[in-house]
């Protein structure tokens, strides 16, 4: 069978993925939990907010494991060369649809957040148009492309 791809490039490909994907399950065990309950603890208006801020958070990472496990499929195609197949198709379905899903929990995030903190007097206005404007560009379209 003849080696589409360098097998040196798949496995350092597949170790990469493999290191994101345990960054993401420990994210989620103990990462998400600290960073929800610390920031229901800062503000008085998110304390409410901590278990949606939570589950969400779990969801998006949730959704980049399983994006990374669809690629991980990929490189074993391109590793043969059927990458460019019928095959493929179902791989690429999943990463988009858990972008859409990614991008979705943001904007959900991003509304939660724009709506509890509005008129919280304990907030200072830095920290609330700050966190407003890292969560916009999170979800704003990014343009590569010239044509």
């Amino acid at each position: 069978m003849k080696r589409y791809m360098n097998k040196w490039v798949l496995l350092g490909l597949k170790v990469i993925i493999a290191l994101v994907w345990l960054a993401c399950l420990w994210s989620q065990t103990f990462a998400a939990p600290i960073l929800s309950e610390a920031m229901a603890g800062l503000y008085s208006s998110q304390v409410a907010m901590r278990w949606p801020y939570l589950i969400m958070g779990i969801l998006f990472l949730v959704c980049v494991e399983i994006a990374f496990a669809a690629v991980w499929r990929l490189l074993s195609l391109s590793g043969s060369g059927t990458v460019f197949t019928a095959k493929a198709m179902p791989c690429v379905n999943w990463v988009l649809g858990c972008a859409a899903i990614a991008t979705a929990l943001t904007v959900l995030v991003s509304l939660c957040f724009l709506i509890s903190g509005w008129h919280d007097a304990t907030m200072p206005a830095m920290d609330y148009y700050t966190i407003a404007l890292v969560l916009g560009v999170a979800v704003s379209p990014k343009s590569d492309s010239c044509c």
